[in-house]
């Protein structure tokens, strides 16, 4: 049985969740899988809690200051003096795991474990063949290192970004973004409805923001929805932010419009009773929502990848965004009372709908192990 090690990232739920995705994949086409955190196993850590604070930190009381060192870093070269060592962050300690354990192939669902592979590939300490899933709809030069086997990309737009970047076209692959399986099943929405307590034919809005639930500005969007006067319904996801699902349990307890959520396990289910999604442009996220074809609404992304995310989809007609609450008041009463513009979204979220992306990469890579 061919094993295969999968290096993800505590910077964010989206590079579990894709590893998560990943693993069941290679599981399925007979590899053993040791899905691991490059940070926990490799670095140390007090760098990790120190730079785990300063990442959640920056992206709740200052985006714009990520916006900026996200653009800043998209014009250094990976190897450059000015990432001071961060290319190959970790790359002494994995090596003498490589050595260990002899992975047929790796995997990188994040650009910090990637480089650190390549270092070591450069240097000839090892051949394992490694290659990059890239958990966004931009091409981050960041993420392009020369000496990774192959680059996983969601659409065709970021192939071509990626080979403008030097990358031979056929290291390239278009998969999409992969996500759990259960993605790609016709939903019952009848039955997801009932499950959740939904009533009628009322349309039905989702509203999230990611894992923690702090960012993307729920309770805005749950403002919006309650002034609005044609009928809905509401499932609200909080995520881990016990405070803010009180607080909009409180609000709208006497709404019968609003169901308020915390974490939710199996989030194919309520993506498969809804016919919108209201969101900040997480990429996982989207690509969920791309696999159910459900019309995308943008709202407080983050600056950086997701605006990039955005912007993707938008140009693409999968997803549109609302820069304020005014827009996003007008964009949700269109929705909401126009069911039928919901096609169109549908019919452009179909050029990236790859719920078997994950199977993809799967097959891609141990065909490729097995060239050696």
């Amino acid at each position: 049985m061919p094993k295969v090690l999968i290096l993800s990232a505590p910077y964010g739920s989206g590079h579990d969740r894709v590893a998560a995705a990943l693993a069941h994949a290679f599981m399925a086409e007979g590899a053993t899988v040791d899905a691991a955190d490059h940070f926990e196993r490799f670095v140390s850590p007090t760098f990790v809690r120190v730079s785990l604070v300063v990442f959640w930190a920056t992206l709740r009381w200052a985006p714009r200051l990520w916006g900026l060192a996200y653009a800043f870093s998209a014009k250094l070269p990976t190897r450059s003096a000015a990432m001071n060592g961060m290319d190959r962050l970790g790359a002494r300690a994995l090596r003498g795991y490589l050595a260990a354990t002899q992975p047929d192939v790796v995997m990188h669902v994040h650009p910090t474990p990637a480089g650190a592979m390549s270092w070591l590939r450069d240097r000839g300490e090892t051949d394992i063949p490694h290659g990059i899933v890239l958990t966004d709809f931009v091409a981050h030069p960041q993420w392009i290192y020369p000496s990774l086997d192959r680059y996983f990309v969601p659409a065709d737009e970021i192939r071509h970004e990626v080979v403008a970047k030097g990358v031979p076209t056929d290291r390239v692959v278009v998969s999409g973004i992969p996500i759990a399986p259960a993605f790609a099943m016709p939903p019952d929405r009848a039955a997801l409805r009932a499950d959740l307590g939904l009533r009628g034919k009322v349309p039905v809005v989702l509203v999230t923001g990611g894992m923690r639930g702090s960012l993307g500005s729920i309770a805005d969007v749950c403002e919006v929805l309650a002034g609005l006067s044609m009928p809905f319904a509401a499932v609200v996801v909080c995520g881990d932010h016990a405070k803010l699902k009180q607080a909009l349990r409180t609000r709208f307890e006497a709404d019968a419009r609003f169901q308020i959520l915390g974490r939710v396990g199996e989030m194919h289910r309520i993506m498969g009773a809804v016919d919108l999604v209201v969101t900040k442009a997480g990429a996982v996220t989207c690509a969920e929502a791309l696999a159910l074809e459900l019309p995308l609404v943008f709202y407080r992304s983050l600056p950086g990848q997701e605006r990039a995310n955005e912007a993707c989809l938008e140009r693409a007609g999968a997803g549109i965004r609302a820069a304020d609450r005014v827009a996003l008041t007008a964009q949700l009463a269109r929705l909401l009372r126009e069911p039928a513009s919901h096609a169109q979204f549908a019919a452009s979220a179909r050029r990236f709908r790859r719920p078997e992306a994950g199977r993809t990469v799967a097959k891609e890579m141990l065909a490729l192990a097995g060239r050696r």
